[in-house]
C-alpha cells in the first residue's frame, strides 16, 4: 500500500527501529532538497526579505554570491551529520527545560547579554534533529519541527526547518493547489521546508571562566537589520530548546538512548546520495530531567 506524504507522518510509528529507519530518509530527502532548490529558495528569501539568513562568512560574501554559499556550506553539514530524534516524551521535556532556562537567564541576567550557564556542546560535531512535534514557528505561523547545526567559521551554525505538510496543506486551502501537487511537492522537497530562522552559537568573550562560557546565540548584527526584541526572544527560546535537547542526548540517565549504526543497504543509499553514513539515536522515555537541572538552577551537574 502507497502511503501518502499529506497524511502519513512516518515517525508517527511505535517501532524505535522504523523511527530510525526514517531517519536516514530524512537526512537523504532534506539534503536532496538544499541542492536541489537551495540556491532558489534563498535568494527568494533575500529578494523578499531584504537580507539572507546566515553565517556572518556567508552574508560577508557579495550579495549575488551568497544564495550559492550558503546552499554549498549546508548540504556540507547535512553531508557528514549524525542523526537524532525526540520521541513525544523527550520533546516535551526538552521544551519544559528550555523554557526555564529562559526564565532563569532573565533572573540571573535580566536587561543584559542573554545567557545561561555553561551548556556541554551538541553530541556530534554536525547533526540533524527531528523532534516528536513543533516547539516553535517560523515567521509565518508554520511548525518548526526540526534543525540541523555544522561547524562555521563564527561557532556552530544552527538553522530550523518546519513542517512542509503544514505549507501543503495551507496551499490547498489558500493557494488552490489540487492534492496531486501538494502530494508531488512533499515527495521533492521532503517533510520539511526551510524555516528562514538560524543562529550563530559561540563562546562568549566575557563570559566567566570559573563557571564555563555562557552561550551567546546572537552574532552582533549591523544596526540597520537588527532584529527586534520579539525575535531576539523568541530565538531565544527555541536556541534554549535546542540545548535542552543536547543536554538529554549527551547527559547519561537523562533519556533513554537507542543508536543504530546504518546497514550496509543504508550505507550504500548513503553514498549514491553523496552523505557520509553516519549512525541514528532515538531518545525516548524514561526521561529524567534531574541530571538537568544544573542548566537552569545555581545546582551543580
Amino acid at each position: 500500500m502507497t502511503v501518502d506524504p499529506l497524511d502519513v507522518d512516518p515517525f508517527a510509528t511505535a517501532d524505535p527501529a522504523a523511527r530510525i529507519d526514517h531517519l536516514y530518509r530524512l537526512r537523504r530527502v532534506t539534503h536532496r532538497c538544499i541542492v536541489r532548490h537551495g540556491e532558489s529558495l534563498w535568494s527568494h528569501e533575500q529578494r523578499y526579505c531584504g537580507r539572507l539568513t546566515a553565517p556572518t562568512s556567508i552574508e560577508n560574501l557579495p550579495v549575488p554570491r551568497q544564495p550559492a554559499a550558503m546552499t554549498a556550506d549546508e548540504a556540507a553539514r547535512l553531508t557528514d551529520a549524525h542523526l537524532y530524534r525526540l520521541d513525544d516524551a523527550a520533546t516535551a521535556a526538552a521544551v519544559i527545560c528550555g523554557a526555564s532556562m529562559v526564565d532563569y537567564a532573565a533572573d540571573v541576567a535580566p536587561g543584559i547579554r542573554r545567557g545561561w550557564t555553561y551548556v556541554e556542546g551538541p553530541p556530534a560535531e554536525a547533526g540533524l534533529l527531528r523532534w516528536a512535534d513543533g516547539v516553535g514557528y517560523d515567521r509565518v505561523g508554520v511548525p518548526l519541527t526540526a534543525c540541523h547545526w555544522g561547524p562555521a567559521p563564527e561557532g556552530i551554525w544552527l538553522y530550523w526547518w518546519a513542517d512542509h505538510r503544514t505549507v501543503a496543506r495551507h496551499n490547498m486551502a489558500q493557494a488552490g493547489w489540487t492534492r496531486r501537487q501538494a502530494q508531488q511537492a512533499l515527495l521533492d522537497m521532503g517533510p520539511l521546508t526551510f524555516g528562514g530562522i538560524g543562529t550563530t552559537l559561540a563562546p562568549c568573550p566575557d563570559a566567566d571562566p570559573a563557571t564555563g562560557p555562557a552561550a551567546d546565540e546572537f552574532a552582533d548584527p549591523p544596526a540597520h537589520d537588527a532584529p527586534s526584541s520579539q525575535d531576539l526572544a523568541e530565538l531565544f527560546a527555541l536556541t534554549a530548546t535546542v540545548m535542552a535537547s543536547w543536554a538529554l542526548l549527551t547527559t547519561p540517565g537523562a533519556a533513554h538512548l537507542i543508536t543504530h549504526e546504518p546497514d550496509p543497504g543504508e550505507a550504500v543509499r548513503d553514498h549514491r546520495a553523496g552523505l557520509t553514513p553516519r549512525p541514528a539515536t532515538l531518545a525516548t522515555a524514561p526521561i529524567d530531567t534531574r541530571p538537568l537541572q544544573h542548566l537552569y538552577t545555581q545546582e551543580q551537574a
